[in-house]
């Protein structure tokens, strides 16, 4: 104690510093930290984290909606279906493969560029590309039947279940909301709910 009386006011400054630094560094991990957890919790890449709660959210906002998609091949077999929620304007993609592997990804409405807004580039243009005055579809891309929800329910924040019409079959099909894929499929009679347990 009797040192601490021969120090300068820096030198007693020194240690608040350190602990001050050290706190700074313990609160700057915790988001890293958090969305380190998100990642192993529900099984997605790190990176990927914030879209996928941005999917999930999106999910939760439409899950009302009874979508009726329109389809499109392409000649690789890839199919993608595509349609909006007419309350929330929010546009629903589905991308299955010949193997039968599908996947879901939910374009919100609030990103897509408006009338008069200057141009962007987006995913949108990626994936679908300028739009043609003649209104014909790019090569090798064929309009295929289309995809109706019948029902559709959001069991946990890791379990959603749908019961989907397309070529006047019904199907059950439970995915991940929050990665988007579909994680069983399996035809049932049309009139099956949306629950859990089927």
């Amino acid at each position: 104690m009797g040192d601490d009386q021969h120090l300068g006011p820096v030198q007693r400054f020194v240690p608040f510093l350190k602990t001050a630094a050290l706190v700074v560094t313990i609160v700057g991990a915790v988001p890293t930290a958090i969305t380190a957890y998100h990642a192993w919790q529900y099984k997605v890449p790190f990176t990927q984290v914030s879209h996928r709660l941005q999917q999930y959210e999106i999910w939760e906002r439409n899950i009302d909606c009874k979508i009726d998609y329109k389809a499109l091949s392409t000649s690789q077999g890839t199919k993608v279906d595509a349609g909006a929620c007419a309350s929330t304007g929010d546009i629903s993609l589905k991308v299955s493969t010949p193997d039968g592997k599908a996947t879901y990804e939910w374009i919100a409405y609030n990103q897509l560029q408006k009338p008069g807004e200057p141009p962007s580039s987006s995913f949108i243009d990626l994936f679908i590309g300028a739009a043609r005055a003649d209104g014909a579809l790019p090569q090798g891309v064929r309009v295929a039947q289309s995809l109706e929800v019948v029902c559709q329910s959001l069991v946990s924040k890791t379990q959603l279940v749908r019961v989907v019409k397309e070529g006047g079959k019904c199907y059950r099909e439970v995915m991940s909301p929050m990665r988007g894929t579909v994680d069983k499929r399996e035809e049932v009679p049309c009139e099956t709910k949306c629950t859990a347990a089927g």
